[in-house]
């Protein structure tokens, strides 16, 4: 990767990496990725997108990959700054990397939930977004037993990165070397079903003018389909989404396995921009 963002005036470096389609394309899908996945895990994803004619861009986050330096006490930052800091600094590049081309968030999990935030921010209409296994995690979007589990999880972790003041996801399985305030926004979600603590302008879902596709693998226990719903509601008045098998094995956990095979997410979202955005695409850009 030889670019890079600057982020929180300066304290962290963002590097990513550009995919250019063989030829002009009419969009570039920006990927935001999962929690604690690095940016080089979606180079299959990228290249596929490349094949159906899209040019990409995938940013590592604040603090992970190849970013430096990790979150820590002095280092931190939520939710709001990746919406209103991150996201825009990106989109900016893409523009400038990629001037002809009209910019598509493609967030995964955790860069579902920053992206849709972003257009519930931003309803004009001019930055379509796409979800792939990605929720509103609150606890209600689970059934049975596992309604106990995110807010066990929020709980525990909120606890950890007070003493710690990050999370060492690696040594427990979950994430990377996270932000205190990004864990302590994502748990609070767990509790409340909203993002009202983020303090973001957040426009009503009917009056938001965001094209959008929400992709929902199956047997992706992380991202039920009901939790991919409560996420699309932020900014669709009539939530829908799109059910996909998984790629894998039945073994490998969906949520994140569909990355080793990409093909048939690449596919599901060239035809939609195909189908649904080529139309728009001269004046979004």
């Amino acid at each position: 990767m030889s670019h890079a963002i600057s982020f929180s005036s300066g304290a962290f470096q963002c590097p990513y990496a550009l995919y250019p389609a063989a030829s002009p394309a009419a969009f570039t899908l920006l990927v935001l990725p999962a929690l604690g996945v690095t940016a080089r895990k979606y180079e299959g994803l990228a290249r596929a997108l490349n094949a159906a004619g899209h040019h990409v861009l995938v940013a590592d986050w604040p603090g992970q990959g190849d970013s430096q330096p990790r979150p820590s006490r002095r280092h931190d930052y939520g939710y709001r700054q990746l919406v209103e800091e991150f996201v825009p600094a990106l989109l900016a590049e893409a523009r400038r990397q990629f001037p002809e081309a009209a910019p598509v968030l493609l967030g995964h999990s955790l860069g579902g939930h920053i992206s849709t935030l972003y257009a519930a921010a931003n309803p004009s209409g001019s930055v379509p977004v796409v979800g792939v296994a990605c929720g509103n995690i609150h606890y209600r979007n689970w059934q049975g037993r596992g309604r106990l589990l995110t807010p066990s999880v929020a709980l525990l972790f909120g606890l950890i990165v007070r003493v710690l003041g990050y999370l060492p996801g690696r040594r427990l399985g979950f994430g990377g070397h996270e932000a205190r305030r990004l864990m302590l926004d994502w748990g609070r979600v767990a509790f409340t079903g909203n993002y009202r603590h983020l303090g973001l302008p957040l426009a009503p879902a009917a009056h938001n003018r965001v094209a959008s596709l929400y992709l929902q693998m199956e047997g992706d226990h992380f991202a039920p389909p009901a939790s991919t719903l409560g996420l699309a509601a932020l900014i669709q008045a009539d939530p829908r989404l799109q059910r996909l098998a998984s790629p894998r094995p039945a073994r490998e956990n969906p949520h994140s396995a569909w990355l080793k095979a990409p093909q048939s997410v690449a596919e599901c979202i060239d035809a939609w921009l195909r189908r649904d955005l080529s139309g728009e695409s001269a004046g979004a850009a």
